[in-house]
């Protein structure tokens, strides 16, 4: 059973992709009503995409669309004709809520501006989420997670040296930065409303929310006109801070050092007392000078232990130590993970059981039960039926004039 957080309020959920959905997602998961539009016309574009249950292609065994796509209502609505767009300004006079990651202008283009639908419903939040925002020299500049990684910097601060762009994927443009961002607004605005009786225009910027990630890092740069250093894992500051390969097949573990203290501790630990007794590596200044030498010590030891030793080694002095796990460790063999719930199977319909990442967090101590992903176009004859009031007659009309494909 879903949280009762959010029960009462309804989306009208015009996302696609990346962001847009994961975002819509979170409200979703808090017992929102959240009527996703989409069109076998123009499917959401991970519906196509992997992983398939089993291998096998279909529009409802993507586990890419699955995870984010929990608790929602898919409503199939043909965009291109006139009926499925005037079902759709039927469906915001009785929502709370619209939402969309088209570029600017999409939405004007199908009648849906912020103006159009204030006409509809006043007291309307709608929030848009265009990679630039609406206006500004880049505008109509689109991309995805990847694309605003790299204008960002993220693949700039994550590449282990130079030349080397090795970036995080879309995971924080589209799975942390924007979608957190788009929900806190949201949830601004519905408290908002409930002060004053008014609506809100929301226009994120994908671009600029993501560059909150990167921080201080664009301030210094924006000072002092000094491109900062690629240097992966390690740190400007602390020494040893990096990736240490353990015993075993593909075994890592991550080590920071981040005081002087902690630095003795673990010249005991490793077995290397003289490295201790050095008086030019007692300080962060000293070790990063002989970064190679602090770094070859460190991987000596931890090449002949298995993570779980050294952990135990260096944990109970304050160093900060963990294992680099595979998605399978961290599904199986993860403590807090499974403390909190994280991973939850839910019975889809077509594919059988099918385990899913949940929030990590609550909100008023409730803990979100994931429901399922929906069907394409699932929901379509109840929330027209139902929620508008058509009549079977008419459904089967607007079926035939493909509005509802």
């Amino acid at each position: 059973m879903r949280p009762n957080f959010l029960k009462g309020i309804r989306f009208t959920d015009l996302t696609w992709a990346g962001a847009g959905p994961f975002g819509t997602k979170v409200f979703a998961d808090f017992g929102a009503e959240v009527l996703k539009i989409e069109s076998m016309t123009r499917p959401d574009s991970v519906r196509t995409a992997g992983p398939f249950k089993d291998g096998v292609v279909g529009t409802n065994r993507s586990g890419y669309f699955a995870s984010r796509n929990t608790g929602k209502h898919s409503v199939s609505l043909n965009l291109k004709t006139d009926e499925a767009r005037r079902i759709v300004r039927d469906l915001v006079a009785h929502s709370d809520v619209v939402c969309n990651n088209f570029g600017p202008g999409a939405m004007d283009r199908l009648g849906f501006g912020y103006e159009a639908l204030c006409e509809i419903k006043p007291d309307i939040i709608y929030l848009s989420m265009p990679m630039y925002g609406q206006d500004g020299p880049r505008a109509d500049l689109l991309g995805v997670g990847m694309t605003i990684s790299a204008v960002t910097s993220i693949m700039w601060q994550t590449a282990y040296g130079p030349n080397d762009p090795v970036g995080p994927g879309t995971h924080y443009p589209d799975h942390a930065a924007n979608p957190y961002h788009a929900a806190f607004a949201v949830l601004a605005a519905l408290a908002q409303r409930r002060k004053t009786g008014r609506g809100m225009k929301i226009d994120l910027s994908q671009v600029e929310s993501t560059a909150n990630f990167v921080g201080s890092a664009i301030v210094e740069a924006a000072a002092t006109g000094i491109e900062l250093p690629q240097i992966g894992n390690r740190s400007r500051n602390d020494a040893p801070h990096n990736i240490f390969r353990a015993r075993g097949h593909d075994a890592w573990v991550a080590l920071a050092v981040t005081d002087d203290a902690q630095w003795h501790a673990l010249t005991e630990a490793i077995g290397r007392p003289d490295l201790g007794s050095d008086a030019t590596l007692s300080h962060a200044a000293g070790r990063l000078a002989a970064l190679k030498r602090v770094e070859d010590a460190v991987a000596g030891w931890t090449r002949e232990l298995d993570a779980t030793d050294i952990i135990a080694a260096l944990r109970p002095h304050g160093i900060a130590v963990a294992r680099v796990s595979s998605s399978r460790e961290l599904i199986e063999n993860d403590p807090q993970l499974a403390h909190r719930r994280y991973w939850q199977h839910v019975d889809h319909p077509e594919v059988g059981p099918v385990l899913l990442s949940s929030l990590p967090f609550t909100i008023d101590g409730e803990r979100v039960h994931l429901e399922r992903p929906p069907l394409f176009g699932e929901h379509t004859n109840a929330v027209l039926g139902g929620l508008l009031g058509l009549s079977t007659e008419r459904i089967d009309a607007l079926n035939g004039l493909g509005a509802l494909s």
